[in-house]
């Protein structure tokens, strides 16, 4: 099998936070825009004539804030609607602040995905490594979104808590065992 590069395993990841950066520009999107409406009301009145810098303002804001609602929706929908699965550890790399994950998604139909998840800390990466030794395994949950698309992604269901592993989590690996 070819070397895979990080770009390989960043293509097929999934990336839940986007929803909420979406969410939160959507609605500043909305605010600008009921700005703009009030905006063209009060140059209509003030001086009669079409106020179309104000209108161009208001369509402009009102699809980028139609955008980022829909990428938010998707987001959600997916992450939703995805699916359980296994994915096998093949590298943790603590780097600059972050650790990243990478790994191959065992899909339903056997078939395998590249996909990389990033954590903040780098004290992860140390805790899931020594995590993974002491249990034996390579092994990660994983979740498993637009399965039946052309574009599926993967991320691995890893739950940290102020840059480190959420010890709750820790033992609701073990205990699932």
């Amino acid at each position: 099998m070819a070397q895979l590069t990080n770009a390989d395993y960043r293509k097929n990841s999934f990336e839940p936070r986007i929803a909420v950066v979406q969410l939160i520009f959507g609605i500043i999107y909305g605010f600008v825009t009921g700005i703009g409406i009030i905006l063209a009301f009060r140059v209509l009145e003030a001086t009669g004539e079409q106020p179309w810098l104000q209108y161009f303002f208001v369509i402009l804001f009102g699809v980028l804030a139609a955008k980022s609602f829909y990428i938010y929706a998707k987001t959600r929908i997916a992450q939703n609607t995805g699916i359980q699965v296994v994915a096998r550890v093949e590298n943790i790399v603590p780097t600059h602040g972050i650790t990243i994950v990478e790994g191959m998604l065992v899909m339903p139909d056997e078939t395998t995905l590249p996909i990389e998840s990033r954590f903040a800390g780098e004290s992860v990466a140390h805790e899931l490594k020594r995590f993974l030794d002491e249990n034996k395994t390579k092994k990660l949950p994983a979740l498993l979104v637009n399965k039946d698309t052309k574009h599926p992604r993967g991320q691995f269901l890893v739950k940290t808590r102020a840059g480190h592993l959420d010890p709750e989590y820790m033992n609701s690996l073990k205990t699932s065992k």
